[in-house]
């Protein structure tokens, strides 16, 4: 489930949130030697073609120098060289990352003259108990930061067609799935998807979507069954909220999707240590897996999606209750 801007989003992120953490300690002596501090952010989805990995270079800035002015300059933010392995820790395969510069950086504090990723492929076994090292070795310190995290399976989604009724008070619908293995927490989502079509011309159409967050971040053990319910009033009443009356349009409800993220332990401890600490010593640990002083997290998700087609009496409810439908 890759999203790169969701991927940037979360980087920037998590890079504020660890340049953030480092600038509010008081006793860091800001003309202290340089030292290489990698900081890393990576999570293995076994579901997508290829793996990306950010790597950047925590810098010090000098004394006549400000953060802004620091952030600004690319070369200051990445390594000159490194040679990154993910490592199948189980099978002992490895596979070498290459070096990847073309993929834009959406402009912002830190400058987006370059950007630099690191990428390879790693195989899909949903039955095998994988553990993935990822090392990062730098040769002019000779030096090496390693990491490692338990690879997040499959969840299953359990195949069903979704009902609605609005004629028997607080109707359900469900949402049932088995979490994944190595699996720690999930964020569950339905995605409804309807056909918005030209009333002048009906082949003139798109699709189009809208989101319900049923759970985020929420704890779940690996490898069990969970059901998540649903009002059918509630939901319905959420979609009419987000589709505005248009005489122009003709509208048509096509599926809903079901989709499961799954993250493994390593992220759901930064998550419950990143907290807002209401104690009068406002002070939170620094989290980081990355060995040998790096920072940063690696970690493994997992996206699961499935189409949940709607029965008939659905699709006709629906266009009764949301405006400018037909069925």
């Amino acid at each position: 489930m890759l999203n790169l801007r969701t991927m940037k989003s979360r980087i920037f992120l998590l890079l504020s949130l660890f340049s953030g953490l480092i600038a509010c300690k008081n006793d860091i002596d800001i003309n202290a030697p340089y030292k290489d501090i990698p900081i890393v952010y990576g999570f293995l989805d076994q579901n997508e073609a290829t793996q990306f990995i950010r790597i950047e270079k925590l810098y010090q800035n000098s004394g006549n120098q400000s953060t802004a002015e620091g952030a600004q300059i690319a070369d200051s933010m990445y390594f000159d060289s490194l040679v990154v392995k993910v490592i199948n820790i189980v099978s002992k395969d490895t596979f070498l990352c290459t070096r990847v510069d073309t993929i834009p950086k959406d402009s912002g504090f830190f400058s987006n003259a370059r950007n630099t990723l690191y990428a390879c492929k790693i195989p899909k076994n949903n039955n095998a108990n994988e553990i993935y090292e990822l090392s990062i070795y730098y040769p002019k310190n000779n030096i090496y930061f390693t990491a490692s995290t338990p690879l997040v399976k499959d969840a299953i989604i359990y195949p069903r067609t979704t009902v609605f009724r609005t004629d028997i008070s607080n109707h359900i619908f469900q949402f049932r799935f088995r979490t994944g293995r190595n699996s720690a927490l999930y964020n569950l989502n339905i995605k409804y998807v309807y056909k918005e079509m030209n009333a002048a011309d009906t082949n003139i159409f798109e699709f189009k979507t809208i989101d319900y967050d049923l759970a985020k971040n929420k704890d779940f053990s690996p490898d069990r069954d969970v059901t998540e319910n649903i009002i059918t009033r509630n939901y319905i009443n959420y979609l009419k909220a987000r589709i505005p009356a248009d005489p122009n349009k003709i509208r048509r409800s096509i599926h809903l999707e079901f989709i499961t993220y799954g993250g493994a332990p390593e992220f759901r401890t930064m998550l419950d240590l990143n907290k807002p600490n209401l104690s009068i010593v406002q002070k939170n640990p620094q989290y980081s897996n990355i060995s040998n002083g790096g920072l940063g997290i690696f970690s493994s998700r997992n996206y699961t999606a499935r189409i949940q087609p709607f029965d008939i009496s659905t699709v006709i409810l629906l266009s009764q209750e949301l405006p400018n439908y037909t069925y």
